[in-house]
């Protein structure tokens, strides 16, 4: 009994460490992470190298797949995007084994106690964060040396040799039982740590070992799928894919596992290191033999999880410090960027549209990814527009840097009420607040106003009309009118008993934030007829 409270207490360091190890490394990592995200997965042997790196760094293929589940379903990555992450993460969570191999459990004190003073005695919060990242990877191999010294009496146990053979025997047992297990305990590392450890007491044949790792691949992926309920189609497809890659590689190497086996024998005469070994080859064979099948593999998991992905684009698309050199292209790629923001702006008013409809909170997700997309790029045009203005410009393009700044705050002003507006919808959901059904109608009525009216400025941003500022003029001051009518229908709707004090203060706010929408649209319209007002002026003075 004492040795099974001692394995029990290894499990327990080993798993500690790892967690230590991942939460230290992944701050860091991750932010390398997103920033190559967007850029090199478009090239699946890239996302492949990306997932590997960042996996092997915090040491958890769950915790990489969680986050690419999260990103796809917040939209910023295409579902075709996180096959070569994926694929990657199950190579990197072999590093782990690896470095197990190494057999170092009786340095794990010194590591550990070497990771406590640096993380003691440093003023800077990343050597902190490595000396608990070190601190993490002592603890690993304390718990190893544990889990080693409690399992060396099984040896005398007639159960559990009977139970080793038979999985060398019938590799198909030991997959069922290490999938069972990594299940349970949502970590490919940990079981493939305790298999480690078994063979290291010369408990598990390599056969046994290997139909374990078997198992822990198929295993880790229910964390995934765990992660992936409740979520949209991409998040759902990459969590399919995850379990979809691992269940055909396992297949694969059932029908050639003897002779892989064999192969594996010959890479070592350290059974621990073969296990390691088989680990890595084994995802990394998979990785190789799927990638020249990548696009036909995406199909065949849309097929299986059928639906329509909702890609959201975040950040700037036109800015480039590189093009200050030419303050013409400058300029225009300014310009671009503002009509790019406004284009996310106009997709969040839609989606508000669709929100408040459907009384669909899902939505909301949406429109706090683009909300942050908007912020970021009127602080990039915020950020650009003076180095532009330090060059040498024409008179035009001076007013036209003037103008896309000026825009751009109004656009993002907008872009924050939206947000809240759809806070104040969460907030009606989610407290069971009822709309009268006169003002669900009233409140559509000047959503679409509101909504019309910024599709003018959106049509008629580069060449708006005299006629078509007076349009929007005329649209903003009903918009006002109309604000002040639906206030008054709902003090009566609400003196007569039709509307609940809860759902008029919901109601009330969503007016004026609707108001001033308005008013910031037609700050815009006002904005670009001044500008068309100045080169009209211009022109006639040209011409006398």
């Amino acid at each position: 009994m004492q040795n099974v409270f001692i394995f029990l207490g290894g499990i327990a360091l080993f798993i500690y460490g790892i967690t230590i190890t991942s939460k230290s490394f992944e701050t860091f990592a991750f932010g390398g992470f997103r920033k190559f995200l967007d850029k090199i997965t478009s090239k699946p042997v890239f996302g492949v190298i990306l997932g590997t790196v960042f996996t092997s760094i915090i040491q958890s293929s769950s915790a990489t797949t969680v986050t690419i589940v999260s990103l796809a379903n917040s939209g910023t990555i295409s579902f075709e995007n996180t096959l070569g992450v994926i694929f990657g993460a199950n190579i990197g969570t072999t590093a782990t084994a690896q470095i197990i191999a190494f057999r170092l459990t009786k340095y794990g004190l010194i590591i550990f106690a070497l990771g406590f003073f640096l993380s003691f005695i440093s003023k800077k919060e990343s050597l902190r964060a490595l000396g608990r990242g070190t601190m993490g990877f002592g603890l690993i191999f304390v718990g190893m040396q544990f889990m080693e010294g409690s399992v060396t009496g099984l040896k005398n146990s007639p159960y559990f040799m009977n139970l080793f053979v038979k999985m060398s025997q019938k590799p198909i047992l030991g997959v069922l039982i290490a999938t069972v297990f990594t299940g349970i305990e949502q970590s490919s590392s940990v079981t493939v740590g305790i298999v480690q450890a078994l063979g290291a007491e010369k408990l598990l044949t390599l056969q046994a070992a290997f139909a374990l790792v078997i198992g822990a691949n198929i295993g880790t992926t229910v964390t995934a799928l765990i992660a992936s309920i409740g979520t949209n189609v991409q998040a759902r497809r990459v969590a399919v894919s995850h379990l979809l890659f691992n269940l055909i590689g396992a297949i694969i190497f059932l029908i050639i596992f003897r002779p892989y086996v064999n192969f594996i024998s010959k890479t070592s005469s350290d059974l621990v290191r073969q296990i390691a070994n088989a680990h890595t080859l084994f995802n990394v064979t998979c990785t190789i033999l799927f990638l020249p099948f990548i696009n036909k593999f995406a199909k065949l998991v849309k097929k299986l999880v059928p639906g329509e992905e909702i890609i959201i684009e975040g950040g700037t698309k036109y800015i480039d410090k590189r093009l200050l050199n030419m303050p013409s292209f400058a300029v225009d790629a300014l310009h671009k960027e503002v009509l790019h923001m406004m284009d996310i702006v106009k997709q969040n008013i839609e989606a508000l549209y669709l929100m408040m409809n459907k009384n669909n909170t899902r939505i909301t997700q949406q429109i706090n990814l683009r909300e942050s997309a908007i912020n970021s790029i009127n602080k990039e045009v915020q950020t650009f527009a003076p180095l532009i203005m330090s060059k040498s410009l024409s008179d035009k393009h001076s007013r036209d840097v003037n103008l896309m700044v000026n825009v751009a705050s109004q656009l993002e002003r907008i872009g924050d009420i939206v947000k809240g507006i759809s806070e104040l919808g969460i907030e009606k959901i989610q407290d069971g607040i009822v709309f009268s059904e006169l003002a669900m109608i009233d409140l559509g009525k000047m959503m679409d106003t509101v909504k019309k009216e910024f599709e003018i400025i959106v049509e008629s941003f580069d060449d708006l009309t005299t006629e078509e500022f007076k349009e929007i003029e005329k649209i903003e001051q009903s918009v006002d009118d109309m604000e002040a009518c639906l206030r008054n229908a709902h003090v009566e709707r609400l003196m007569t008993g039709v509307c609940s004090p809860e759902a008029g203060i919901i109601y009330v706010d969503m007016l004026s934030d609707l108001e001033r929408i308005s008013d910031h649209i037609y700050k815009i319209a006002r904005l670009l007829n001044e500008k068309l007002n100045s080169e009209e002026a211009l022109e006639r003075k040209d011409d006398n």
